[in-house]
């Protein structure tokens, strides 16, 4: 296996110059954080079965919290550590270094905290956002719909006000983790005669309750990331309102912000340790490979490690934007879109070393199969290039 010197000098030969100072490798935050990473991180292969793996993820959060270590751009009093969004995409690189696994309240952590910092009641901030950090309270996102697609404008999902709580009825789809989830934050049409943007509310809704059930999804990997979730007539307190009531549009736009322009969700440090891991199992193996699919492969490796140090200077541009205060909007856009696509291409030439070489292949072929949605996450790429064109290029409908 690679060790992490190794990796870190392929991601330290970056089309951003030797010269960028934005996140230099010999920075004290990453010395001090990747000697807590090399005795916390959990040792050995990855544990099997999906249970398994989010049990680990769970107690990797619950791990990073005791040691400061959650939520380093979060403010101190809820938790976190102040720190810059340079600092956060320094984390992300030696956390992908160190080989650690990923947090189990990504939604919560990314998506709803954030937004809860800007927009929420002070009752909210307080009641959710320690939870959220430590992952006492694990959060799933209720965007999605049958039948919509990517246009979120057109859900059908309704809530009315009925004493002191919402009463939502409606479906979502496709919502990550739903089924280990304690909370879901809802949008949901709350004004009977609105249409598309208009008279949307976000919600937060618990989903240990009658009336909400939750149907897993399997993917063409075998495992059931996703769901689908129905709201029959479930209830939430009425103050749980990110937000405005009827505001709902805003605060998911809030929301996306956050989500395009946080670079955990585009991770440029893991794309590039799988892809040096491919290149060393090639290497090892010798002439198990012949001349002609190494050069192929090889080709291959060099176009996408290029492509990786793309992704890492838009993620570093993301970030020093955000750290002058700037706002990400549909900048992120670019990112995701360049991400999506990176990313099934880094596993296929995965997959296709480890069907070489004979390494850990029936991992490989479902990083493969996984790495598929990865173009629809956060939007799928044609809506991507939608936004780009029209919100940035400024190019007719």
């Amino acid at each position: 296996m690679t060790t992490i010197p190794q990796v870190r000098t392929a991601l330290d030969r970056s089309i951003l110059g030797p010269e960028n100072p934005a996140v230099p490798f010999d920075h004290p935050f990453r010395a001090e954080f990747a000697s807590w990473l090399a005795e916390h991180v959990p040792a050995g292969p990855a544990p099997e079965g999906e249970d398994a793996l989010f049990a680990q993820r769970r107690d990797w959060q619950a791990t990073m919290h005791r040691g400061g270590w959650a939520g380093l751009t979060w403010p101190r009093e809820y938790g976190g550590r102040a720190d810059g969004p340079l600092t956060q995409l320094m984390a992300y690189e030696e956390l992908a270094l160190h080989r650690a696994p990923e947090p189990a309240n990504t939604p919560g952590m990314i998506l709803l905290g954030p937004t809860l910092m800007q927009l929420g009641t002070e009752e909210l901030k307080q009641r959710f956002l320690p939870r959220i950090l430590s992952g006492e309270d694990l959060f799933c996102q209720g965007f999605s719909e049958p039948d919509s697609g990517s246009d979120l404008a057109s859900l059908r999902t309704r809530a009315r006000l009925d004493g002191g709580f919402w009463v939502i009825d409606g479906q979502k789809i496709w919502t990550t983790f739903a089924d280990r989830a304690d909370y879901c934050f809802v949008l949901a049409r709350t004004e009977p005669d609105s249409v598309r943007h208009r008279g949307l509310t976000l919600l937060i809704c618990p989903t240990d309750q009658p009336g909400v059930t939750i149907r897993t999804i399997e993917q063409i990997s075998g495992d059931h990331e996703f769901a689908e979730v129905f709201f029959d007539g479930v209830h939430c307190p009425a103050s749980w309102v990110v937000g405005e009531p009827g505001q709902g549009w805003s605060a998911a736009m809030t929301l996306f912000q956050f989500e395009r322009g946080d670079p955990g969700y585009t991770d440029h440090a893991r794309l590039l340790v799988e892809l040096v891991d491919a290149r060393d199992a090639v290497r090892a193996a010798g002439a198990r490979v012949s001349q002609p699919a190494r050069a192929d492969l090889g080709g291959r490796a060099v176009d996408l490690w290029r492509r990786c140090q793309e992704l890492r200077a838009l993620n570093v541009r993301l970030a020093l934007l955000a750290e002058a205060g700037g706002r990400i909007a549909e900048t992120g856009s670019v990112t995701n879109l360049v991400w999506g696509e990176l990313a099934k291409d880094v596993a296929d030439l995965s997959a296709d070393a480890a069907e070489l070489t004979g390494t850990d292949l029936r991992v490989a072929i479902h990083h493969r199969l996984a790495s598929r949605a990865k173009s629809i996450y956060s939007g799928t790429t044609e809506i991507q290039r939608t936004v780009i064109a029209e919100r940035l290029l400024g190019l007719p409908r």
